[in-house]
């Protein structure tokens, strides 16, 4: 997969199943989806059944976006980077003003690579 062809996209529904066996787990739809926004970062080229390179997970509101979830096989933070700052890019289109995301959850680090700051509560935040 060339990192530059490489998009950020909401999971379709079709999708799900792909996205499952990624996070590894078998927790039905409902649960895994309901409330949260999750977005893949892929190869238009490859075909649906292709897992996505890496994912993210958030909590979607009115003025702050929280990020609650993070994966990228094999520990790859190049692309846990790469699906952060296209994640950024997609946010700015909506109405929310910030992403935030938990330190300790996802590492001060790899927020740190992708642009994310302190933020007033402990936490870290890009602005959208």
């Amino acid at each position: 997969m060339a990192e530059d062809m490489r998009l950020v996209r909401r999971v379709p529904a079709g999708r799900r199943a792909v996205t499952r066996h990624a996070l590894g787990v078998s927790v039905v739809d409902e649960f895994l989806f309901d409330g949260l926004e999750w977005w893949e970062l892929i190869d238009p080229a490859d075909g649906d059944e292709q897992p996505a390179a890496a994912l993210a997970a958030v909590r979607p509101g009115e003025t702050i976006v929280r990020l609650v979830g993070l994966v990228a096989p094999g520990g790859r933070t190049d692309l846990a980077v790469q699906v952060l700052i296209s994640l950024v890019d997609a946010l700015r289109a909506g109405p929310a003003r910030t992403l935030v995301a938990a330190p300790l959850a996802h590492g001060a680090e790899l927020l740190e690579k992708a642009g994310f700051g302190p933020f007033g509560d402990g936490s870290y935040a890009v602005e959208l």
